[in-house]
């Protein structure tokens, strides 16, 4: 495990490109649906490059790690269907879920690429307030959700923006 001082700096560093994307993702409503995708587009990078240099730690005691602002699954739906909304047309694109092993294209949703990074870095960044002296809660939830959940999401989203984004 990496020492402590190192970690509260890894949950300082990894903070301010998830509430920048958080911060876009709330004021989405107030933003033309172009320059929202584009501030999208502009941080996920920042995201991936970030998680990606994320030590391994142990995993916390999640009895005591629980975040008691875990966003609930209505917060999720309705953050869901504002995005579809605002997102319209250019919700759906296509893909193939796993390059190395399928050849059938399946529908993506950017919104709920969008949502659901949300929720996982909102779990993170709640961790992080609720358990200051424990750094290692928030990067395991991060890092964790980085190559289980999120990270895929954030990949997806990337390629279809991109692709609306060259047209």
């Amino acid at each position: 495990m990496v020492i402590t001082n190192h970690n509260a700096e890894v949950v300082a560093g990894f903070a301010v490109p998830a509430k920048k994307f958080c911060s876009i993702v709330d004021s989405a409503s107030d933003i033309e649906r172009t320059e929202f995708v584009a501030q999208v587009y502009r941080i996920l990078p920042k995201l991936i490059d970030v998680a990606i240099e994320m030590p391994d730690v142990e995993r916390p005691d999640t009895r005591q790690q629980r975040s008691p602002l875990d966003v609930r699954h209505h917060e999720w739906e309705r953050r869901y269907n504002a995005l579809k909304e605002k997102f319209g047309d250019w919700n759906v694109y296509r893909q193939v879920f796993d390059p190395t092993k399928d050849s059938e294209a399946i529908s993506g949703s950017l919104a709920d690429d969008i949502a659901d990074i949300y929720r996982d870095l909102k779990k993170g960044l709640e961790l992080k307030e609720t358990y200051p002296r424990q750094p290692e809660a928030a990067i395991w939830q991060w890092r964790f959700g980085f190559y289980s959940h999120w990270g895929k999401h954030a990949m997806d989203a990337l390629l279809a923006i991109h692709s609306r984004l060259q047209k």
